[in-house]
C-alpha cells in the first residue's frame, strides 16, 4: 500500500436520524464545522487535508469508499469526530471495520461533547481506537498529526473563537453543504438539558469580521446564494453590534443572508430591523416551553411571564422584519396534559409570526456517570429512563416525562405540535436554507414526500395546507 502525505478526517456518520426516521431525514447533512476547524489550522500550515462525512451512508458502504480514496495509505493518524452520541454506534462498526483492513492505521478520535462526556467510559465503547482527545484541539492539532510531544489542552473555558476564516474546500463535496461561520462560543445560562449551561459564554465576534468571514465563504463558493450558519449557541448581539453589522454589510453591494440560534430572551426587539438589514433571514428560537411550570424546571428563567413575554416581543420584532422564526419546543419531564396545553395555548396565539417548530422529548446525553446530573433533575420533576441501561450502551437516553406522558405519548404530541404550525413549504423552506444539500431542489422533495411514510412527517399533508 502507497504512503500519501493526506491528512484525512472523517466525520462520523450516523445509522438513522436524530429523530424521526424517514427519507426526508436521512437528506439532512450537518457541516462539522468542529473538524473542518481543525483541518482549517492543518492546512495553513501546510498540510494537505480532505474532510469526508458519513452522513448516514451505510458504515460497510462508507468503508469501501474510504479504501478507493486511499485513506489508509496515508503516512499520517485518521482523524475521526464524532459529533454526536447518535453518532457512536457508526463510530464503533467504523473503527473495528477500518482496524480489520489496515491493523496498523492509527486511529485518533475527538469530538468536544461526546468525547468531554467520559473517556475511559468512550474507551470501552472504541476498543479499536489508538487514542481519545478530549475538549478542543485547536492548540494541539498539529502536535497530535506530527507525532510530536503533546501540549497540554487548552479548555473551551481559554480559547475563543478563531478568527480565521474555515475553508469549506477542505470538505469533500463541499458545495453541496451549506457552510458555517462561528460567532462566539459557550453560553452559560444554566438550562438544565444543555450541554454549555455552564460553560461561559464568550464575545461575539466584531461585525466587521463576521462579515468579512460570510463574503469570504462566498468567495470560496464563488456563489453569494450561500446561506451560512452563523453558529453561536447563545447569539447575544446588543443594539451598537446589530448596528455596526449592518453599517459593515451596508459597505458592500451584495447581502450574504444567514442563519442563527438564539434564546428569547438574548436578542432586543430594536435590534432586530439592523440584524435584518445585515441578512438575519432565519432565526431557531430556544423557547422550549410556553409553560410556566415547565419553564421553571427547565432552569430556562425564574421568571417565566417576563420570559415569554420577551419572546413575545422577539417573534413579533422578527415577523416585522421579515425574518422566519423556527422555534424549538421541547417536551421536558413533568410535563402533563394540563402543561402541553398551556404551551400550545402559547404558541396559537403566535402562530401567524412562526415559521416552523422543532418538537420533541428531552434525551439524557452521555455516560452513567456525566449523565446523573440531569438524570436527577428529570427524576425531581416527574420523569424516568425508558431503559436503564441506555446511556451505559450508547449514551443515549430517552425518557417517560412523567406517569401521565409516555415517551410514546411525547413523540405523537410532538408530531400534532410540528403539523400544527409547519406546512409542508414551510417544512422545505426550513430545511433547504440550512441543512438539504445545495442541490436538492423543490422537485426532488416532493418526490420524496411522495414515496415517504405520511405518519412520520412533521408537518401538514397537502390536502391541510393553508
Amino acid at each position: 500500500m502507497s504512503t500519501s502525505e493526506i491528512v484525512w478526517f472523517i466525520s462520523a456518520g450516523m445509522d438513522k436520524p436524530k429523530k424521526r426516521d424517514h427519507l426526508l431525514s436521512r437528506r439532512q447533512q450537518y457541516l462539522n464545522y468542529g473538524a473542518l476547524t481543525l483541518a482549517t489550522i492543518l492546512s495553513q500550515s501546510g498540510y494537505q487535508i480532505r474532510l469526508l462525512h458519513g452522513a448516514h451512508t451505510n458504515v460497510d458502504e462508507f468503508v469501501r469508499s474510504v479504501v478507493q480514496r486511499g485513506v489508509l495509505g496515508s503516512k499520517y493518524p485518521l482523524l475521526l469526530s464524532i459529533p454526536s452520541f447518535y453518532a457512536l454506534s457508526w463510530a464503533q462498526k467504523f473503527t473495528e471495520a477500518i482496524k480489520n483492513i489496515s491493523p496498523t492505521t492509527r486511529i485518533i478520535v475527538g469530538g468536544r461533547w461526546v468525547v468531554a462526556s467520559d473517556s475511559v467510559w468512550l474507551k470501552s465503547k472504541l476498543p479499536n481506537v489508538d487514542k481519545i482527545v478530549p475538549g478542543l484541539a485547536e492548540n494541539t492539532i498539529t502536535a497530535l498529526v506530527s507525532g510530536n510531544s503533546i501540549l497540554e489542552l487548552q479548555s473551551i473555558r481559554r480559547t475563543g473563537v478563531p478568527v480565521f476564516n474555515l475553508d469549506h474546500r477542505l470538505v469533500h463535496d463541499y458545495h453541496e453543504y451549506q457552510p458555517s461561520v462561528e460567532a462566539s462560543r459557550g453560553c452559560g445560562m444554566g438550562c438544565a438539558f444543555c450541554e454549555e449551561r455552564d460553560i461561559p459564554l464568550t464575545r461575539l465576534k466584531d461585525p466587521g469580521l463576521l462579515v468579512e468571514h460570510l463574503h469570504g465563504v462566498a468567495e470560496h463558493y464563488e456563489d453569494w446564494s450561500i446561506r451560512p450558519y452563523v453558529q453561536s449557541s447563545f447569539f447575544a448581539p446588543n443594539q451598537s453590534w446589530a448596528d455596526k453589522m449592518a453599517n459593515e454589510v451596508a459597505r458592500h453591494s451584495r447581502v450574504v443572508k444567514w442563519r442563527c440560534e438564539t434564546r428569547v430572551d438574548s436578542i432586543k426587539p430594536a435590534s432586530v430591523p439592523a440584524l435584518a438589514a445585515a441578512g438575519l433571514r432565519v432565526i431557531d428560537l430556544g423557547l422550549e416551553s410556553g409553560s410556566p411550570q415547565q419553564i421553571i424546571q427547565m432552569h430556562k428563567s425564574q421568571k417565566p411571564d417576563r420570559y415569554l413575554n420577551a419572546a413575545s416581543e422577539l417573534i413579533n420584532a422578527c415577523a416585522k422584519s421579515g425574518v422566519w422564526v423556527k422555534v424549538n419546543f421541547l417536551i421536558y419531564a413533568g410535563e402533563s396534559d394540563k402543561t402541553y396545553s398551556e404551551s400550545i395555548g402559547w404558541l396559537d396565539d403566535h402562530r401567524d409570526s412562526i415559521k416552523g417548530i422543532s418538537a420533541g422529548p428531552v434525551v439524557v446525553f452521555g455516560s452513567p456517570s456525566t449523565a446523573q446530573g440531569l438524570l436527577k433533575e428529570i427524576v425531581s420533576s416527574g420523569g424516568r429512563l425508558v431503559d436503564d441501561e441506555s446511556n451505559a450502551f450508547n449514551g443515549v437516553g430517552e425518557i417517560h416525562p412523567s406517569n401521565e406522558i409516555s415517551s410514546e405519548d411525547a413523540e405523537v404530541l410532538s408530531l400534532e405540535a410540528s403539523r400544527r404550525y409547519m406546512t409542508k413549504n414551510d417544512y422545505y423552506d426550513l430545511k433547504s436554507f440550512s441543512y438539504y444539500p445545495r442541490s436538492y431542489q423543490r422537485d426532488d422533495f416532493e418526490n420524496d414526500v411522495q414515496i415517504s411514510d405520511e405518519s412520520k412527517l412533521p408537518f401538514r399533508s397537502p390536502a391541510s395546507q393553508d
